[in-house]
C-alpha cells in the first residue's frame, strides 16, 4: 500500500513457502491456546485482560513498554509474576518474518527503530528483549478465542512507525478475519500465517469478524512512542527535564517543530523507487 507521495506505508506479506511453516503456525496457534486456558483455569487474568477498546478476546502484552505516567517498565516482569509470559522458541519465527519483511521493505525506518532499542537494552541491561532479532520492544499475545479487532488507533505507539500482525488460528480468510485500513476504505485478506505492517498509530484498523466454530488469534509487535523519547531524551522522562529550565531547553532542542517532526518521520519510508538505493546508502554508512 503506498500513499500519495509512492511511500509503502503498508503491506500484508504471504505466508513463506517452506515446507513446515503450517506447522510453525499450527504451533505458535497451540501456544496461544494454552496460555489463554490455563490463565483463566487459575485466574491469572481479569476482566480488563478480556474485554478491551480493541475487542473482547484475551490479551496478554509482553516486553518494554512506556507511558501512562511511568518510566520505562517491563510488561509482565520477572518469574516472580503470576502474570509472567515466556515466550515460547515457535513463536520467534513469526517474528523472523516480521522482522525480516520491516527490513526490506522500510529499511530505514526498520533502522531507526533497531538503533534506538539496541541502545535502550544496551544502556539499561536489566530490560528483557522478547526476540533476540526483533526491532520491536513490545508484543501482545491476543489469545482467542476470537481475536477480532474493533477499528483503533494505537495512540501510545511511535506516531509514524510500524506495528507487525501476525494472525494465527483455524479460519477461512476468505469469509472473515480481513485486516480493514478505515481511512483508506481497504479490507484485505488476511491468511493465518501471514504478518502484515501498519502504521498503527496514524491508521485506524481492525478486522471483519470469523465464522461460527474457527477461532483466530495473533501476535502485534510494536513500540511505544514514549520508549524513543526516553532514549532521545538521554533516558530522562519529557518531565524530569522540564523540571529545570536548562532541561526545558534540551526537550526542546531535540523535540524540534511538531510538524518537521511528523515530516522527518515520514522521509523514513521508502518508495518502490528508492528502495534499492535506501538500502545501499544504509549499507554504506555501516
Amino acid at each position: 500500500v503506498v500513499d500519495e507521495k509512492d511511500r509503502m506505508i503498508a503491506a500484508i506479506i504471504d505466508k513463506p513457502t517452506q515446507s513446515d511453516w503450517s506447522a510453525v503456525v499450527d504451533e505458535a496457534a497451540r501456544c496461544l491456546r494454552t496460555v489463554r486456558r490455563t490463565g483463566l483455569e487459575h485466574k491469572v487474568f481479569n476482566e480488563e485482560d478480556v474485554n478491551t477498546r480493541r475487542g473482547s478476546f484475551l490479551q496478554v502484552p509482553v516486553g518494554v513498554s512506556f507511558g501512562g505516567g511511568q518510566k520505562v517498565r517491563i510488561l509482565f516482569p520477572g518469574v516472580q509474576s503470576s502474570k509472567s509470559v515466556t515466550v515460547p522458541s515457535t513463536v520467534h519465527h513469526p517474528d523472523n518474518l516480521a522482522a525480516g519483511a520491516f527490513a526490506f521493505l522500510n529499511p530505514k525506518l526498520f533502522h531507526r527503530y533497531s538503533t534506538d532499542i539496541n541502545t535502550l537494552f544496551e544502556r539499561q541491561p536489566e530490560l528483557i528483549r522478547n526476540f533476540s532479532n526483533s526491532a520491536f520492544p513490545a508484543a501482545s499475545f491476543n489469545c482467542g478465542p476470537t481475536s477480532v479487532s474493533f477499528g483503533h488507533h494505537d495512540f501510545n505507539n511511535l506516531s509514524f512507525g510500524l506495528c507487525a500482525l501476525t494472525p494465527l488460528g483455524n479460519f477461512d480468510y476468505t469469509r472473515g478475519g480481513h485486516l480493514i485500513l478505515f481511512e483508506l476504505k481497504l479490507v484485505l485478506e488476511f491468511p493465518a500465517g501471514s504478518t502484515g505492517l501498519v502504521p498503527s498509530s496514524a491508521l485506524r484498523h481492525g478486522n471483519t469478524g470469523i465464522q461460527p466454530g474457527e477461532d483466530r488469534l495473533s501476535i502485534a509487535q510494536y513500540g511505544a512512542g514514549g520508549l524513543f523519547r526516553w532514549v532521545a531524551y538521554d533516558f530522562c522522562s519529557g518531565k524530569s527535564l522540564d523540571s529545570t529550565p536548562a532541561g526545558r531547553i534540551y526537550r526542546v532542542a531535540v523535540d524540534g517543530e511538531p510538524n518537521e517532526r511528523w515530516l522527518d518521520g515520514l522521509n523514513l519510508y521508502s518508495t518502490p523507487d528508492s528502495l534499492m538505493s535506501d538500502h545501499a546508502e544504509l549499507s554504506a554508512s555501516v
